[in-house]
């Protein structure tokens, strides 16, 4: 793919406003821990976050070490590695709270058991796919012409701020 392929971060931030779930990896004593975890709407920065229980073992982790990478595999692939901290603002809560997160959490916004995790993107790495069955069709044909196959494209940008 040649430098003006690339995508903006615009561009790649639309590819994570089109997921909801993914996959939060924590440090715990120097040993990755992933988990799945529902994301709200990401910021125009980038900044991405999640609700969670202030006493859950990802609170822990991410007070102890901030460093995280959220990764994206809905369709096309995204990963983002950031710095995460623990945000208990319930003007904040509230303005993220919605019926899926009050179905899940069994709570309100205004309760202390209930944090957000904030997660400030330093860079993100992603690969638009032209889907499974596309990409399953351009392997096919390269098998069959002995030519590399066009899977879609690939980069780094950094967030706002951030170099890649």
């Amino acid at each position: 793919m040649s430098e003006h392929d690339k995508k903006s971060f615009d561009e790649v931030l639309d590819l994570i406003r089109g997921q909801h779930v993914a996959m939060l990896t924590t440090l715990d004593a120097g040993r990755p821990v992933s988990r799945p975890m529902g994301m709200q709407d990401p910021d125009a920065d980038g900044t991405l976050w999640f609700f969670c229980r202030s006493d859950a073992d990802v609170t822990d982790q991410v007070r102890a070490d901030g460093r995280v990478n959220v990764s994206f595999a809905d369709g096309d692939y995204v990963s983002v590695a950031g710095t995460a901290s623990v945000v208990d603002d319930v003007a904040k809560k509230r303005e993220l709270w919605d019926a899926s997160v009050e179905a899940w959490m069994q709570s309100s916004p205004e309760d202390p058991s209930v944090s957000l995790l904030r997660v400030a993107p330093e860079t993100i790495g992603y690969w638009d796919t032209p889907g499974t069955v596309g990409s399953m069709v351009a392997m096919l044909g390269g098998l069959v012409t002995g030519k590399e196959p066009d899977v879609g494209d690939s980069g780094v940008v950094g967030a706002p701020g951030q170099r890649p």
